[in-house]
């Protein structure tokens, strides 16, 4: 029996997903256009720290999404299905690269509901958007981060590091190592793994390619 709502119609991954982070991207960079609009009039300086903070907030934003939502097993089998219909679909099928990718249908949701306990404290549309374009950049990172990992082999540098943090998360302890771009969180929170456990090859639909 098929246990996730995206098996049972497909067109969700289409909707919601994407093979490939250009996609989410081409949602992405129009909506930092519009934040950026929305933030004009904030002096420069304001609009780089609250920018900063911005990819601040997204690192977090990452983990907690990550280890609190896409892994959580909501009692009632509807709704888990729902839940699991592409987080845990990816564990289960690391190399359908359909749901590498989130689609232009999660992003926008996506920001505005990080967007709203921003405005809550800064009780200002501006400043809001001054910081949420930070966070819209964070997010972007992330997309071809994850999508990099999965996608290629790296022998060495700072790709090589998250490769392995996070494809222990899949083939490892799913219990550990929620961040895609850093490990921060991880470290903090006590979920990074030892680095001895790391698995470093990516589970690619296609031969990897050697970075």
């Amino acid at each position: 029996m098929k246990t996730t709502t995206i098996e049972d119609h497909p067109w969700l991954a289409v909707a919601f997903g994407s093979p490939h982070p250009a996609r989410a991207l081409a949602t992405a960079v129009p909506l930092l256009a519009v934040l950026a609009w929305a933030a004009h009039g904030v002096p420069t300086a304001t609009a780089l720290a609250l920018g900063a903070g911005g990819v601040f907030y997204w690192t977090f934003a990452e983990y907690a999404l990550h280890r609190w939502f896409y892994h959580w097993r909501p009692r009632r089998l509807s709704v888990r299905r729902i839940v699991e219909s592409f987080h845990v679909y990816h564990h289960r099928h690391p190399k359908d690269r359909s749901v590498w990718n989130a689609g232009p249908l999660l992003i926008l949701p996506l920001t505005a509901l990080l967007a709203f306990p921003v405005w809550a404290a800064l009780a200002s549309v501006a400043l809001t958007a001054a910081f949420m374009t930070g966070a819209v950049i964070g997010y972007g990172l992330y997309e071809w981060a994850h999508y990099l990992v999965h996608a290629r082999t790296f022998r060495r540098g700072p790709l090589r590091y998250l490769q392995g943090f996070h494809l222990h998360h899949h083939h490892g302890n799913n219990r550990r190592c929620y961040g895609v771009t850093n490990p921060l969180w991880d470290l903090l929170l006590g979920t990074a793994a030892v680095r001895a456990q790391w698995r470093t090859a990516p589970p690619a639909a296609e031969e990897p390619r050697r970075g």
